[in-house]
């Protein structure tokens, strides 16, 4: 059964939240349970924000980082703030006519490529109402909205080829697999729909001690200290987040991101390991796109004397890989240390 708090997530592609319970069993191999509550775990790669989280419900202190404004918001919604939720009146505001005219960031850049005309205009709105409002609320808002928007498409896909097709109404170039969907999503929200999502993200606040920060890994792992640390980083051979999500990127930074050098054929991986050695404690997440399981069990060997490693089939973007692929795909979850401390 899944964990209640994982409903407060986005749900981007690549999240671990199927692989949390287990990276945590491996962890507690090492490092008793009892001992979690007084230890620091560092995750600089947090993404969807669902390792951070449950470390946070395990009693962990949380140091979090991320580069992307689209991570940072489920960081200062959730694990930043431990009692803060939103009420129905908080959601509303979402909708509230703006008192000042509000950019028109969606509405001139994403019509009809990616959203209709209703869900734009409603998406500018909802920002400009979001961004008045003070911390955690802000966050915790704007956690709702990105939660929607990523509901407009099949499979979470705001890159999806056939969204305008789907946005101008010509739905017999739509996919019959895939109408049903984009006809329920139609136009903006509303309110019952939007209130669904708040209470949904209203399962992830709870008491815990954590801080968020957004910055480069590179520069956050150097000046960080922890007893156990999370690799999560990009995939290499995979889809990279920065296409994915890149209309998140434009409406809550108005900007792109570089696709990271972590989801290129050569990663620095080597780089990473060793930015990381004054941690003592490693648990990694990585797929077997590139690298197979011997062989990222040898880098980490040169960085720490004891590694122990588990391949579990995953099936990633199943509905889209062929069954070979689904077949052959691989999580390795590893876990390296020196000492415990």
């Amino acid at each position: 059964m899944s964990w209640k708090g994982f409903e407060a997530l986005p749900p981007y592609l690549g999240g671990k939240r199927r692989l949390a319970r287990l990276v945590f069993a491996r962890l507690a191999e090492v490092v008793s349970r009892e001992r979690w509550g007084s230890l620091t775990f560092v995750d600089p790669f947090m993404g969807a924000g669902s390792i951070s989280l449950y470390a946070k419900a395990q009693g962990f202190g949380v140091v979090a980082s991320d580069i992307a404004e689209r991570s940072a918001i489920v960081g200062r919604a959730l694990l930043e703030n431990s009692h803060v939720r939103l009420k129905l009146g908080d959601v509303r505001r979402l909708m509230a006519p703006a008192v000042v005219e509000c950019r028109r960031i969606a509405e001139e850049g994403l019509v009809p490529q990616t959203l209709d005309g209703g869900q734009a205009a409603f998406v500018d709105l909802a920002l400009h109402n979001a961004g008045q409002l003070s911390e955690p609320k802000q966050s915790l808002l704007k956690l709702v909205l990105i939660k929607w928007l990523l509901g407009l498409h099949p499979m979470s896909s705001l890159d999806a080829g056939d969204a305008r097709a789907a946005a101008e109404e010509e739905y017999d170039e739509v996919s019959p697999g895939r109408l049903a969907h984009y006809v329920k999503h139609a136009g903006a929200p509303t309110m019952k729909a939007l209130w669904r999502l708040g209470r949904q993200v209203n399962q992830g606040v709870f008491p815990g001690r954590a801080r968020v920060e957004k910055r480069d890994v590179f520069e956050f792992l150097p000046a960080t200290r922890g007893d156990v640390l999370y690799l999560d980083p990009p995939y290499p051979g995979t889809s990279s987040y920065e296409r994915m999500y890149e209309v998140l990127d434009l409406l809550l930074e108005g900007h792109r991101h570089r696709v990271s050098s972590f989801s290129s054929s050569s990663p620095p991986l080597q780089e990473l390991f060793e930015a990381a050695g004054h941690i003592p404690i490693w648990a990694i997440s990585m797929g077997n796109a590139v690298y197979g399981e011997a062989e990222l069990a040898s880098m980490l060997g040169r960085r720490r004397r004891n590694v122990s490693s588990l391949a579990v089939p995953y099936r990633h973007l199943a509905g889209l890989a062929g069954r070979g692929k689904n077949e052959a795909n691989r999580e390795f979850i590893f876990v390296a240390w020196d000492d415990v401390p």
